[in-house]
């Protein structure tokens, strides 16, 4: 299917799964402009989907939030919880949110777009679309195009499409705004793969009634998709980007290993009592990071929950605890390997008032101690970590 391809008409009958697109304006700067350009790609992004059975597009506006810009650049994160609110008021399975302003990007000079399957929201950019940001003479019909393509590429992110070699098509994993101009092909086979993936990627279920029943249905019913969410989150990744929760587990855990107190614990305290102190000081931690870093969960006006805050809350919640569980034993491993090695014998024999400390059970219980100390103030440290750092990696699937 070519993508300039006139419009098709929709198959008669209902359309149960919608594809929201909100322009978001935020400058105000040739807003004419802007609408128009977003009124064109519209128009070519359902020509593109007119084959899809049960999807259609939606055209929608939000005055756009004052947000401060950072070196000239906006953050997505801040569209992407604006377009958390709307998506669920409105009723949206998929919500494309597009803004003239630049985006800024973690890992690249600028972003084009940012899709975040785990919410089914994507935000997009017109900023550098048309070739009279780039010193050339301008042209709103190529700008059309061009938003056009990048916003069914998000889309067909939002709906699991892989990436395709073929340079013509439209998942092709595009380096720069000139790729767009050749990504023109959706094949029939990726029709029938959106088709297939639309009852799945949707998350539109929602109840104002029994919620916590809903939600426990939902976590049972998504646990494949939440499990998939989380292993892209990446515990290892994320702890990466937590330098602040590191130094300070680390700077605390330094000072109770050479604390004379803390080998007393050791010695006089029970296995089980230690498990059960590190169970608490985990759960502590989590729900403190959870809350420097979770989206607030939303209620429509209504007083609906929907499947996707059930499914995002979930995914929250188990990768910060899998990067908390992955710290635990990271340290833990450490503080014994160092008590084996480094630790003078004397000191084990002569610090503890109860008795000495010198057995390997000893030694373990120490480790898990200091563990669960290190985790408990590394969450509170880890406060100070970039929001945006941390929340790229829970909730964007990719920098385009």
């Amino acid at each position: 299917m070519d993508f300039d391809q006139d419009r098709k008409s929709h198959k008669e009958g209902h359309s149960p799964f919608t594809v929201g697109v909100m322009k978001m304006e935020v400058e105000g700067r040739d807003a004419k402009l802007f609408h128009d350009v977003v009124a064109r790609s519209v128009i070519k992004l359902e020509a593109a989907l007119a084959h899809v059975p049960r999807l259609s597009t939606k055209s929608l506006a939000f005055a756009g939030p004052h947000l401060t810009p950072r070196a000239g650049k906006y953050a997505p994160l801040d569209f992407l919880e604006v377009g958390l609110a709307e998506k669920l008021e409105r009723d949206l399975p998929f919500l494309l949110i597009v803004t003239e302003v630049d985006l800024s990007s973690s890992s690249l000079a600028y972003t084009l777009a940012l899709p975040s399957r785990l919410t089914n929201i994507a935000i997009i950019s017109t900023r550098r679309l048309d070739p009279g940001f780039w010193g050339y003479a301008p042209d709103p019909e190529k700008a059309a195009t061009r938003l056009a393509t990048l916003m069914l590429h998000s889309f067909g992110h939002l709906v699991a499409l892989k990436h395709e070699r073929d340079p013509a098509n439209v998942m092709y994993p595009l380096e720069g705004v000139e790729d767009l101009d050749h990504m023109r092909q959706l094949t029939k086979a990726q029709q029938e793969r959106i088709a297939h993936m639309l009852p799945q990627e949707a998350n539109e279920r929602s109840t104002r009634d029994g919620k916590l029943v809903f939600a426990c249905r939902i976590l049972i019913q998504d646990a494949g998709a939440i499990t998939r969410a989380v292993m892209r989150a990446n515990p290892f990744r994320l702890l990466t980007r937590m330098p602040t929760m590191l130094a300070a587990a680390l700077s605390v855990i330094i000072v109770l290993l050479f604390s004379a107190e803390t080998w007393d614990v050791a010695h006089a305290v029970t296995v089980s009592q230690i498990v059960l102190f590190s169970i608490i000081s985990l759960a502590a931690a989590v729900f403190v990071l959870y809350r420097a870093f979770a989206f607030n969960t939303l209620l429509s006006r209504d007083r609906r929950i929907t499947e996707s805050s059930v499914v995002t809350i979930a995914v929250t919640f188990l990768s910060l605890l899998l990067t908390l569980l992955v710290m635990f034993m990271f340290f833990g491993g450490l503080m014994y390997f160092g008590i084996l090695t480094v630790f003078p014998q004397q000191l084990m024999e002569s610090w503890p008032g109860a008795g000495e400390a010198t057995t390997a059970l000893d030694h373990l219980k120490l480790s898990l101690f200091l563990a669960a100390m290190g985790v408990l103030a590394g969450s509170l440290g880890g406060r100070s970590d970039s929001r945006d750092l941390v929340r790229g990696v829970l909730f964007i699937l990719e920098d385009t």
